[in-house]
């Protein structure tokens, strides 16, 4: 069918035309989170680039749209049928708007040009909640000064991974410097590969043990449909340091288990001292490719998992390790079940309750590495400038990257749940929590004063 006309970037004008599927289970818990009671109104994945040297505009237009043209999944929009299923549009072409030219600002100051940075993306954010077509992936470019501009990058709907960031980073890099024989056929996201039926939650005993009963609310819900301004940002970080690294790689052989447990284990020993309470969960992305030219495709791979410990306080951070040890490997067992169905699951239980999400408050992201640093343009230096968040989309967000060179805990909370103060006496426990878990104190030992998994065989 014929949907609209784009710009083909040879200033001429071609017909679109669009393919229309069912939308996998995660393209659909993506999209109805939009029209979700006090949901997010988009969910995008941004950045803000300053770039430094002699940038070709055209060059870099070009390379947006070949980069849209090769993966499908960024000429996608959603639509919702009669029946309120949630159907997938395929564009053969772009949509309008791949990379606009802003008007120059004559910036210098660096703090200027986060905070123009910062506009831009609420611009981009506010066309994705458009009715009309648009392009899932947006550009746009300022300049500043001589030499100096802003790259806002922002795609919408698209829970896009370091996987996949990471090959968009590598594909634009050869496209903007005309390398493509660089570049292999691109793998479309096939959502017919997908697992798109699954067992009643009543039928799976290990999620109804999960759900039962449903997981304590530590920290205060605010209702974001009565008082949006509750979901106004608050942030607070810190870092580790470069020894980290290496001392939380000693405790993983030592423990026998993943960096990811160790972490998780922190966080949730963190999260149990602030609160009070023994029992604490979060959510979590997990990756859900199973084949593997999943691996070389942009698309819906990610999912989010609950975890839940439940272990007391009294037992010590040891038990509490040992618990995370077994629901991180549960969780990876399940982690393609829809959380849309454990949310609604919850939000019939809770009833009307005046809270953005009935599950869950708390969301970890985990990363090794910061995957923005990976963003290069041939003879151009480009710097990623950290982007403001323009509303916290659940009470706590915690953002956890490591790397060698320093391991970085970023705090996102809501004003009506949690304030500085709370921030950084959390980022505190953390920060206690990961010592204990790696360094050789007291709390590194167990009931019998041996080290934690000095025992284990």
């Amino acid at each position: 069918m014929r949907v609209g006309y784009v710009d083909d970037g040879l200033e001429r004008r071609v017909p679109s035309r669009a393919q229309v599927y069912k939308a996998s289970s995660v393209q659909s818990r993506l999209i109805m989170m939009r029209y979700a009671p006090g949901g997010v109104a988009a969910q995008v994945v941004g950045v803000h680039l300053l770039l430094r040297g002699p940038l070709d505009v055209e060059r870099l237009r070009r390379g947006l749209i070949e980069l849209t043209r090769r993966h499908d999944i960024l000429r996608t929009n959603y639509a919702l049928s009669e029946s309120g299923e949630v159907l997938a549009i395929v564009h053969e072409n772009e949509g309008p708007d791949v990379l606009d030219v802003a008007r120059p600002t004559g910036l210098v100051d660096e703090r200027e040009i986060r905070d123009h940075g910062n506009t831009l993306m609420r611009g981009v954010v506010g066309k994705f909640t458009s009715p009309d077509r648009h392009s899932i992936l947006q550009a746009v470019l300022t300049h500043h000064a001589a030499d100096v501009h802003s790259l806002v990058l922002a795609i919408d709907h698209v829970a896009v991974d370091e996987r996949s960031k990471a090959l968009l980073q590598r594909e634009l890099a050869a496209l903007y410097a005309g390398r493509v024989d660089d570049l292999g056929e691109p793998h479309p996201y096939d959502a017919a590969a997908v697992r798109n039926v699954f067992p009643a939650i009543d039928e799976t005993p290990d999620l109804r043990e999960l759900l039962t009963p449903l997981p304590p609310r530590i920290l205060a819900s605010p209702d974001p449909q009565r008082d949006p301004d509750a979901f106004r940002p608050v942030v607070a970080s810190r870092t580790l340091g470069t020894a980290v690294w290496d001392r939380v790689g000693e405790a993983s052989r030592r423990l026998r288990c993943t960096r990811f447990v160790v972490h998780v284990a922190a966080v949730m020993w963190a999260l149990k001292q602030f609160s009070d309470s023994d029992d604490i969960s979060f959510v979590t992305a997990m990756d859900t490719r199973l084949r593997p030219q999943d691996f070389d495709t942009v698309g819906f791979f990610q999912n989010l998992v609950l975890l839940r410990s439940r272990s007391p306080r009294s037992a010590g951070i040891a038990a509490t390790l040992e618990e995370c040890r077994t629901i991180v490997r549960d969780a990876f067992r399940r982690r393609d079940y829809p959380i849309a169905s454990l949310v609604a699951e919850a939000r019939a239980e809770r009833g009307e309750a005046g809270c953005r999400n009935p599950l869950y408050q708390i969301a970890l992201a985990y990363a090794v590495e910061d995957v923005d640093l990976g963003w290069r343009l041939d003879g151009v230096d480009v710097e990623p400038v950290e982007l403001d968040f323009p509303e916290a989309a659940i009470e706590l967000f915690v953002y956890l990257s490591e790397s060698p060179s320093d391991t970085k805990a970023l705090l996102l909370g809501a004003a009506g749940a949690l304030g500085s103060a709370e921030l950084d006496r959390l980022l505190t426990l953390w920060r206690e929590a990961v010592g204990a878990l790696t360094g050789d104190d007291p709390a590194t030992r167990d009931n019998d004063g041996q080290r934690l998994g000095s025992s284990v065989r």
